[in-house]
Order: C-alpha cells, then sequence, then structure tokens
C-alpha cells in the first residue's frame, strides 16, 4: 500500500492487486484502489469508505456502508456487480472479493440488488 498526502493534508492509501482482466483469457491486470472517502466516525451508520478502482475497461467505485448493527453492505458500480446482483443479492464481484483479500479484517460482504457506490 502506497500512502498519499493529500492537498487537504489527509494521508490517503492507494492500493494496487492483480486481479483477473478483461481479456477472454482473463489474464492477470493491475487494478489500483484509490480511497476517496472514510468516515471520522468508525461505528456510524451510512457510508463507511468510498475507493475509486482503475485497471479494468472503465473506473468503477466501491463504497463500504454500515448498517445499523454493525454490518459492512458492498456496492461497487460495475457491470458485474450491477447485473449479477439483480437475481442474486449475495454476489458480489471480483473489485470487492479482491479488496477484501487485501484486508481480511473487514465483514463479511453482504449485496443488495442493484445499487450504486455513491
Amino acid at each position: 500500500m502506497i500512502l498519499v498526502p493529500s492537498q487537504t493534508g489527509r494521508t490517503f492509501g492507494l492500493v494496487t492487486l492483480m486481479l483477473p482482466g478483461t481479456d477472454r483469457k482473463r489474464s492477470l491486470s493491475l487494478y489500483q484502489y484509490r480511497v476517496t472517502y472514510r468516515n471520522p466516525d468508525p461505528v456510524e451508520p451510512g457510508c463507511a469508505m468510498t475507493w475509486e478502482v482503475s485497471g479494468g475497461r472503465l473506473p468503477y467505485q466501491i463504497a463500504a456502508e454500515r448498517l445499523d448493527g454493525g454490518a459492512i453492505k458492498w456496492h461497487c458500480s460495475c457491470a458485474d456487480a450491477v447485473y449479477r446482483g439483480e437475481d442474486n443479492p449475495d454476489h458480489v464481484c471480483k473489485h470487492v472479493h479482491g479488496l477484501l483479500e487485501m484486508m481480511p479484517t473487514l465483514a463479511k460482504p453482504q449485496r443488495s440488488a442493484c445499487q450504486h457506490a455513491a
């Protein structure tokens, strides 16, 4: 992980992971996760943290939503998360899986159908 100071003096993280790529062979490709928001209150329900993901066909956004009970619900703006999530609310895309593998202390993913990251 690379820590990058922002113009506001806060330090944000940048994580680079190897994930299956967009080609037919799903060759490993570099994906970068940049923290774009972190809620200063770690137990407050609502948006806990957001990331911008680059390296695929398009940039995507991931949001971690903290529920009232403390569980985390994951949202990704990629087509896989949106369309497969309509039929299977438990489906989590490769972008979220990659993030969870990098930070195993995060909660098990809970995904709601057809919701985009904010």
